[in-house]
């Protein structure tokens, strides 16, 4: 099922047993007699799990009908059947004085813990709303601000700090109270003639970080969302409406949740519901991202719900209390067999969403082997990365200084729960694979696994790097895949992680595209560093004579001075290591590989008798500089590595002797 319930809760059903819901916390709160137990909804939990530890505290106060706790959680407020508000110490139990002078139709607390021991509470009466700044430790509500009107309904959105009042039949009054001036421009809505506005009929959510007035209209079949927090949004021109009607009937009572930042639209007498992304649209239209989807529990369909915030649905009459859950994985399948979708767009959808990043890991991999063309791959990579360079922009603001680079590390714990994926991510789970089993290479090579990453789970073994036969000429589909994906990032000014680049190095060598790659690296997409340096040296090794000056280069500048010297040795140019070695006070290098070198090389000694001679030469001032040099001198010449050269400087033996 795309969208089912799992019970989170449950409790032996009584005529004064009250079960609600505390949106800010997620926390259910059952209050009885002399008290109240709470438990946590724990978001991603599994359907069997234990729940976690709650609260019981004891309150000499009956006839409680509800509660919310103060942000830092120290606190609760609660609301009596004699409408008389009071706050209470969480860990205390000693009520404190409260306020019975009118209908209290809600209350919420304003954002912030406690400062100096004062927390703010907005009360919402048929008068207005009120707004009391609270003293803990002295025990005084003190009146800060209020703002007077004749109210019929409120509804709430505590966690956005947002209220939504009824002042006529058809008239909504907004408050925001984040801003400093928190009353917003008040609206009338579209009724059927004759009709008022009753509770079920609005909504106040939260959907993308704005809060929304939803009015859901059965007897239309359009639900209607008003942006009341975003002044230029909130203008009827960018209302969006959705039509869920089949027909001209009725729809029926329709019930609303909020799960993901996905709006469920419950058509109760149809007993299905439609789920909405108010930010997907095909021709300016909201369309269902699903067929109409039964909702069912472990023990069959339920008709008589109370919807609460946060995807919690109550069943007073089982005493059960539920959580929507959503199958992105069932709804995505839905969603695709409908007619096409670009990749982009269904890469937006996916992306909107928590957990989602194996289905994205899917479709690129479908993509690939479906090989889908290569402007529709270059438009979704644009949509994933961008999603990938806002977290990045997130996390080098963090701190409060803006930081220049940020570590693979960090961003790995920051998207860790999120749907966006990494160059790592990309190259462990979606490239490498389909490279593999796409070239037939299972048993060559093992392909990693994300959560245990070794270098050799991703690195294509130099035998099959440098020997593999039949490749060159057109550009093999997945090596032009993957150079979109990391232009894409340039284009975006991400500079790839290593990781990526070797990939990239690996793969045109494997496909014999070394014209490719050295544009690459001429123009620095494959920007410089030791991984590449060395395979630069093993293609230099395999008669690339252009890798030869590359490979001394690039480790020049990474100061890979052991490279160098190799390069320098395999390319015959004798007279240019001991200089270099002195030089950079390569302490490693061993002289005796030198020489052996020099001596198998005819040619060389054949152009150049002398050759042996002059390096020899080179050998013996270097070993006096060195023994000149005092060793605690900062600069000092380091002595070579002279271990089994006598054959070529027998002076060496004398020394050993005496």
């Amino acid at each position: 099922m795309a969208l089912g319930l799992s019970p989170v809760y449950h409790w032996e059903t009584s005529d004064d047993a009250v079960v609600t819901f505390d949106a800010v916390h997620r926390r259910i709160i059952h209050i009885r007699s002399g008290g109240f137990d709470t438990v946590n909804v724990i978001d991603g939990a599994i359907d069997g799990e234990p729940p976690p530890d709650g609260l019981s505290v004891q309150l000499e106060q009956e006839g409680i009908h509800s509660l919310r706790f103060s942000p830092d959680g120290l606190y609760f407020a609660f609301l009596a059947k004699s409408r008389r508000v009071g706050t209470v110490q969480t860990m205390q139990h000693q009520p404190q004085k409260g306020r019975a002078d009118f209908e209290i139709l809600g209350y919420f607390w304003l954002p912030g813990g406690p400062q100096d021991c004062n927390s703010d509470l907005a009360m919402v009466s048929s008068h207005g709303i009120e707004i009391f700044r609270l003293s803990f430790e002295q025990k005084t509500w003190k009146s800060l601000k209020t703002f007077p009107s004749s109210v019929r309904i409120c509804w709430l959105d505590p966690a956005a700090s947002t209220v939504l009042l009824c002042t006529g039949t058809r008239t909504l009054q907004p408050f925001d109270f984040r801003r400093r001036n928190p009353k917003l421009p008040r609206f009338d809505l579209v009724l059927t003639r004759g009709h008022s506005i009753e509770p079920a009929d609005v909504a106040l959510v939260t959907i993308y970080d704005c809060s929304y007035c939803i009015h859901a209209d059965g007897l239309t079949g359009k639900v209607s969302l008003r942006n009341v927090t975003n002044l230029e949004q909130g203008t009827p021109e960018h209302d969006i409406v959705i039509d869920i009607s089949e027909s001209d009937a009725p729809v029926g009572p329709l019930r609303l949740s909020v799960v993901d930042n996905l709006l469920i639209v419950h058509c109760l007498e149809r007993m299905v519901a439609l789920i909405f992304d108010i930010r997907h649209k095909e021709r300016d239209i909201v369309p269902s991202l699903i067929s109409p989807c039964t909702v069912t529990s472990h023990e069959g369909p339920l008709v008589i719900w109370d919807y609460l915030d946060g995807g919690i649905v109550l069943d007073a009459s089982k005493g059960v209390v539920y959580q929507l859950r959503l199958d992105c994985g069932i709804i995505l399948e839905d969603f695709l067999s409908r007619p096409p979708h670009e990749l982009a767009t269904v890469l937006k959808l996916l992306l909107r969403r928590t957990g989602c990043r194996d289905h994205i890991v899917q479709l690129l991999r479908k993509g690939l082997v479906s090989k889908t063309n290569s402007s529709e791959m270059a438009q979704g990579f644009q949509v994933l990365n961008s999603a990938y360079r806002q977290v990045i922009e997130a996390l080098s603001q963090k701190s409060g200084t803006r930081q220049t680079t940020v570590s693979l590390q960090e961003l790995e714990a920051q998207i860790a729960y999120q749907s966006v994926l990494s160059e790592k991510d990309m190259v462990t789970l979606v490239f490498h694979p389909h490279f593999v089993m796409s070239e037939g290479l299972e048993e060559s090579i093992p392909t990693g696994n994300n959560d245990s990453f070794a270098l050799e789970n991703w690195t294509i073994p130099e035998s099959l790097r440098v020997t593999n036969p039949g490749k060159g000429g057109k550009t093999p589909y997945v090596l032009s895949v993957v150079i979109s994906y990391l232009r894409s990032l340039l284009g975006l000014q991400i500079l790839p992680h290593k990781i990526l680049q070797c990939f990239v190095f690996d793969i045109c060598v494997y496909f014999r595209q070394e014209h490719l790659l050295q544009q690459l690296l001429h123009y620095h997409v494959l920007l410089d560093s030791p991984e590449l340096a060395l395979r630069l040296q093993i293609l230099a090794k395999d008669s690339r004579s252009w890798a030869t000056q590359a490979s001394l280069d690039m480790a020049l500048r990474v100061r890979e001075f052991s490279v160098v010297a190799e390069m320098l040795l395999f390319s015959g140019q004798y007279l240019d290591i001991v200089p270099f070695i002195v030089t950079q006070k390569d302490v490693n290098f061993k002289v005796k590989t030198l020489l052996e070198e020099l001596e198998s090389d005819i040619k060389a000694n054949s152009e150049d008798p002398e050759l042996m001679q002059h390096v020899l030469t080179e050998i013996r001032l270097w070993k006096q500089e060195a023994d000149l040099s005092p060793r605690s001198a900062e600069g000092g010449v380091p002595q070579p590595d002279l271990d089994g050269c006598e054959k070529w400087l027998p002076e060496l033996v004398n020394t050993l002797t005496s």
